[in-house]
């Protein structure tokens, strides 16, 4: 069996910073927000819309290239900023996170290098994440894991919809997720470059990969900053489990990365509440 440590604790530091970003976040907004308990309510009417409305963008941006590298380019930096402007939120007053959330975001756009996409990725993930978990209950973010990864099963290895969608973002320049140099020298590669070596001189870790454990973690937050810790220790036990599974693959092939980070993370709540 392979593993790349050095590789490996690239993926730690980027994952366990975001979960511990998103958990302070969680925990600062959770004093001033009234949590609203959503439980898990899902119909076959709404399961029907979304995949409607799935296939019609799948179908827009496949058909319309050019509108749809602007539309993923823009919501790239919607991302940022919302979520750069929700950490900053957690630390400084307003209009002070508006200031330093704009400042992020022209440098996001100015320069466009590894370690600033990076960095971009953490803040973005980490404050949207953390607020979405602290409206939600843990019973409905775990039921949001678990159709979810169900769904990038599907995605990845039956409808392959979501590998052409992915590929589409990266030929946009717009890249959702964390792109993890092999080697650390090539940490100011632009990230607009690092596109074409993706499996040559890097990896990417998806946002939703990160994202969603964080908001099932954030979700207990709310109550216990212990339990939410446990959850992210067994989300990085996943994470493990996906990098073993990446690396000793035949052949280097899209993977669905969610599922064992998810089974993890949610078996990390389980234990949490014993």
């Amino acid at each position: 069996m392979i593993l790349k440590s050095g590789l490996f604790l690239k993926e730690v530091v980027l994952f366990g910073t975001t979960l511990l970003l998103g958990i302070f976040s969680a925990n600062t907004y959770s004093r001033f927000v009234e949590k609203s308990i959503i439980e898990p309510s899902f119909s076959w009417d709404s399961i029907v819309i979304f995949l409607i409305f799935a296939v019609i963008f799948y179908m827009i941006v496949l058909r319309f290239k050019r509108v749809g590298a602007v539309f993923f380019k823009f919501l790239l930096a919607l991302v940022v900023f919302s979520g750069s402007q929700l950490i900053f939120g957690s630390i400084v007053g307003s209009p002070w996170d508006l200031f330093w959330a704009l400042t992020f975001v022209l440098i996001f756009l100015l320069i466009r290098n590894v370690l600033i996409h990076n960095v971009g990725m953490m803040l973005g993930i980490a404050g949207v994440s953390s607020m979405l978990g602290i409206t939600i209950s843990p019973l409905t973010a775990v039921a949001l894991l678990g159709i979810l990864s169900f769904y990038d099963i599907l995605a990845v290895y039956w409808t392959k919809h979501m590998v052409y969608l992915a590929k589409g973002m990266m030929e946009s320049g717009a890249i959702f997720g964390f792109i993890i140099p092999f080697d650390m020298r090539d940490i100011f590669y632009h990230s607009y470059d690092a596109k074409h070596k993706i499996g040559e001189k890097f990896m990417i870790l998806g946002s939703g990969d990160i994202g969603l454990p964080l908001v099932l973690a954030s979700s207990v937050a709310f109550v216990s900053i212990g339990q939410a810790l446990i959850i992210c220790l067994f989300a990085l036990m996943g994470l493990f489990l996906t990098h073993l599974i990446f690396i000793n693959q035949s052949g280097r092939r899209p993977m669905a990365a969610l599922p064992p980070i998810a089974t993890l993370t949610i078996i990390g709540y389980l234990v949490s509440q014993l």
